[in-house]
């Protein structure tokens, strides 16, 4: 990456909250959200389990259909090419992989997501799915393969070297020093244990990393989200912030002003 030299910086968001809440703690004239690419597994990259969309879906906003058929259709791949020459950062968080995916029996993958646990009609298809667990060994193979296309699609659109990852565990304590809630069953320390061998993986392969130590990340009550142990207090994206800027050379990204 290049030192920064002023001006916005080109933003495309491949993950959570964590990721799209960072970028939002930048001063508006100094980023560009160019995408927004969430609950989607790395996983579901290039499988087209469209076949298994219920016919019609109970979704509340445009967004959660956009990011759902997305996913169903395995785009991400396509979507990171087709942006790859009108961004200055890929900036990449792990969070929507917390929940694991779902295999059809035509071998296709979808996403665990939020949005389509809540919705009933997707309980009969992913009944007949075989659900593979975030952190189990097969998620963790398939997930180091796609890693690998994902490395493979980077240096040939030549935005490998503007990526960057964002390692951040989950909060086991609030900023009130109250251990927080567990997420669709599982409790920070445990999910930060499975972290561990994905953002190893990551640095292995190159990959350009930002991140805080645990005892610095604290859960946010009055979060704008609610209450979660990847919703952080406003120090924390501050931090990640000034290292995407200060260690990291990337334009703009300058912190708003309250």
């Amino acid at each position: 990456m290049s030192e920064s030299d002023g001006g916005a910086a080109r933003v495309l968001v491949y993950g959570s909250c964590v990721a799209r809440d960072t970028v939002e703690f930048a001063a508006a004239d100094s980023v560009e959200l160019r995408g927004y690419i969430a609950r989607q597994s790395l996983i579901s990259a290039g499988s087209d389990a469209a076949a298994h969309l219920p016919e019609a879906m109970s979704v509340t906003s445009a967004f959660q259909r956009r990011m759902i058929m997305a996913d169903f259709s395995g785009s991400l791949f396509s979507r990171i090419a087709k942006a790859a020459g009108e961004v200055d950062l890929l900036l990449w968080d792990l969070a929507d992989e917390r929940h694991g995916v779902y295999r059809f029996a035509d071998g296709s993958i979808a996403t665990r997501s939020i949005d389509t646990l809540k919705m009933p009609e997707f309980e009969a298809r992913f009944a007949e799915a075989q659900h593979i667990p975030y952190g189990s060994d097969e998620h963790f193979a398939i997930w180091s393969e796609h890693v690998t296309q994902l490395t493979a699609l980077l240096h040939e659109h030549d935005l490998f070297d503007r990526t960057v990852v964002l390692e951040v565990p989950w909060a086991v304590l609030t900023v009130e020093g109250s251990p927080t809630p567990w997420s669709m069953g599982v409790r920070a320390k445990d999910a930060n244990r499975s972290y561990e061998a994905y953002y190893g993986l990551l640095r292995d392969r190159g990959f350009r990393m930002v991140g805080l130590p645990a005892e610095l990340v604290l859960a946010d009550p009055g979060h704008r989200w609610g209450l979660a142990p990847f919703h952080y207090t406003p120090d924390v994206y501050r931090e990640l912030l000034r290292q995407l800027r200060e260690d990291q050379g990337v334009r703009g990204l300058d912190e708003a002003t309250a």
